[in-house]
């Protein structure tokens, strides 16, 4: 057993190494992995599981340390979704869970198994804490909130045993308020605001949450006055999605101008609701440093999809200073291109992280892909090849599912982290990697 232990080891550790030669493709210039991190720029960690492995979002902590949210999919009889943390040079951090990894239990009634879709890093007292929120039965049947404390272990101050369940859907997103409270978003249009205990807030909407079944919600900002910007889609009568983005006043009501909305004089959109009618889904929302609302996702038809990246003022229509009326788009030369993570440089950049299917449809390989925008909505020429890099971390294909901002202090400089998995040799592994700005 021994022997069989170490030669599993030697051999995970060659996969891992050739996920990580594989992608050192491009010296030390923007957009090209930064070969500090990890092994030649990206993490690779082993997850064992018997189904394959779904990335959820990622979270950077005050020191740098990166957290991802990764999905352990149905039928794996050994493990369910895990949370990982690394170092800010891309090891595990061993003082955190077991090794660097934090298993959660989420099986819910008859064994059906939640899954853990955002993290977020709450301060409490002078500790950040971290927040996971998702479904506990299936993927949309109930949302689930855990907290955990700094070294993995549940925050036993929250809920029960660390966790509150709620009759809402499954939270796709989450957001902290600067006072603490968590806002939970997802599957079924419910927008749910707790306490910092995890009770529900009852001075939020209808006993502390809101509901339409018609929003599905992707992503959640937070504007500096309060308001919470919503991200995702909306389908018509023909089962057309279209990119959109609500807005909510701090008390929960759609700021849509109606008896119901706190601040009457200053609605969002068109009834507290902008679609995007030539966009169809928003995966990631931001606010920049001027109040405007950057939404990233994808356009074009079913299978023949591009990055695309709209601009909204604070009133919530298409800014007509970026990009071609507000919008911008990107095509990798794949057949299906879609941003899932966006983030801001200091500098008013946007980064999108996503990947690209190239190959036809039947025998299709998914690739990492980024972008970067000047603050107009143009391409930075100086970035990769006229703007775009595509990655490749393993010749079996990875899905990216999030990108964030990370300052690092040994160069003072910013850097692009992605949030992924990757298979290679029919093994699933977590994928974190980071690329220079």
């Amino acid at each position: 057993m021994k022997t069989f232990a170490s030669l599993l080891t030697f051999i995970v550790l060659i996969v891992v190494l050739s996920i990580n030669a594989r992608a050192q493709t491009c010296p030390g210039s923007p957009g090209c992995l930064d070969l500090t991190f990890g092994v030649g720029g990206t993490a690779a960690t082993y997850i064992p599981t018997t189904t394959p492995l779904s990335p959820g979002k990622g979270a950077i902590q005050s020191d740098g340390k990166i957290l991802a949210a990764v999905m352990v999919l149905p039928g794996s009889s050994n493990m369910t979704d895990v949370i990982i943390r690394y170092n800010p040079d891309g090891s595990l951090d061993t003082t955190f869970g077991n090794g660097g990894i934090v298993t959660m239990n989420w099986l819910g009634a008859n064994n059906t198994t939640g899954h853990a879709y955002s993290i977020a890093v709450q301060t409490v007292g002078t500790e950040e804490r971290i927040v996971v929120a998702g479904t506990g039965t299936g993927y949309t049947s109930s949302l689930r909130v855990d907290r955990f404390h700094s070294d993995g272990s549940p925050d036993l101050s929250f809920g029960s045993g660390g966790t509150v369940t709620y009759t809402a859907g499954a939270a796709e997103t989450m957001a902290i308020q600067p006072d603490g409270k968590i806002l939970t978003m997802g599957t079924r249009g419910a927008l749910v605001r707790l306490n910092l205990n995890g009770t529900l807030d009852t001075t939020f909407g209808n006993g502390g949450f809101i509901q339409n079944n018609t929003w599905r919600v992707q992503s959640i900002a937070l504007q500096s006055n309060g308001r919470i910007v919503a991200a995702g889609y909306w389908t018509n009568v023909k089962g057309v999605a279209f990119m959109s983005v609500w807005r909510f006043n701090t008390n929960g009501s759609l700021d849509d101008g109606s008896r119901n909305d706190s601040t009457r004089s200053d609605t969002f959109g068109t009834k507290g609701q902008t679609t995007i009618t030539s966009f169809n889904t928003a995966w990631d929302v931001k606010i920049d440093a001027t109040g405007k609302i950057v939404v990233a996702g994808s356009a074009g038809a079913s299978g023949s999809t591009d990055f695309a990246v709209a601009r909204l003022t604070t009133a919530g229509q298409l800014d007509s200073t970026f990009g071609a009326g507000g919008k911008a788009t990107v095509d990798f030369s794949g057949f299906s291109d879609q941003i899932r993570g966006v983030d801001l440089r200091s500098n008013g950049q946007i980064v999108a992280v996503g990947f690209t299917y190239s190959g036809s449809p039947s025998s299709a390989t998914r690739d990492a892909a980024f972008a970067r925008f000047n603050s107009n909505g143009t391409l930075d020429s100086t970035f990769g090849q006229g703007g775009k890099v595509v990655t490749d971390f393993s010749s079996e294909g990875e899905f990216t599912s999030d990108g964030m901002i990370q300052f690092d202090t040994s160069c003072n400089c910013e850097k692009v982290i992605a949030i992924g998995t990757a298979i290679a040799g029919g093994i699933y592994y977590a994928v974190a990697a980071r690329s220079l700005l």
